[in-house]
């Protein structure tokens, strides 16, 4: 289990970063043409933002955190509900990271920032 408010490495493939809930097993999400112009997949317990290169990336959940970050290149916010005591997020053939976000109905929102070295992917869980 992984702490909130760090950072953790993660590599980004096929374009894709993945928050999820249930078991530790990544769902299984097809993107249509309009989830690629809106830069996510909604799937069975989880969510794909779309990344914005494939390789080294940074990752940092937060929870109900009134802070957000200094400025984004793409912030994308949506309903997520789990029933779980863990969340994963993973990227296709990488680690599955784990966090502790209690049990409940949130606003995920995804901050994605462009760096030169690696790209930064703030995750934020807001309950509602």
């Amino acid at each position: 289990m992984n702490n909130l408010n760090q950072a953790y490495s993660l590599s980004i493939s096929y374009h894709q970063i993945t928050v999820y809930t249930g078991s530790k097993t990544p769902p299984v999400i097809d993107w249509s043409d309009d989830d690629i112009l809106q830069g996510f997949a909604m799937g069975d317990q989880g969510v794909s933002f779309e990344g914005i290169n494939n390789g080294k990336a940074s990752v940092t959940v937060t929870l109900n955190n009134d802070i957000s970050p200094a400025s984004a290149d793409r912030t994308i916010t949506i309903p997520f509900t789990h029933a779980s005591d863990q969340v994963y997020i993973t990227s296709v053939m990488a680690q599955v990271l784990s966090f502790p976000i209690p049990k409940g109905d949130y606003q995920l929102t995804c901050y994605t920032t462009q760096q030169p070295d690696e790209d930064l992917y703030h995750i934020h869980f807001q309950t509602v």
